[in-house]
């Protein structure tokens, strides 16, 4: 049979979490993108250009595996 897992995310600034997707394979290289996202802040509303920083865009990430136990 084949294992289906379920890729649960926590965006910054938010409360909850959130499912992002299901997937039947390894969800390893998945996780490890996620981890990579990151948005862009500007820290001067003034100056456009001035004072950026990247943070990460997901603060949590979760794979829970939904494979029945047959």
């Amino acid at each position: 049979m084949k294992r289906r897992f379920s890729i649960w995310v926590r965006e910054v600034g938010s409360d909850h979490d959130v499912e992002l997707m299901q997937l039947d394979g390894d969800p390893a290289p998945v996780v490890k993108a996620l981890h990579a996202k990151s948005i862009t802040i500007q820290k001067s509303i003034f100056e456009a250009g001035k004072r950026k920083s990247k943070i990460p865009r997901y603060t949590f990430v979760r794979v829970a595996d939904n494979s029945s136990g047959d």
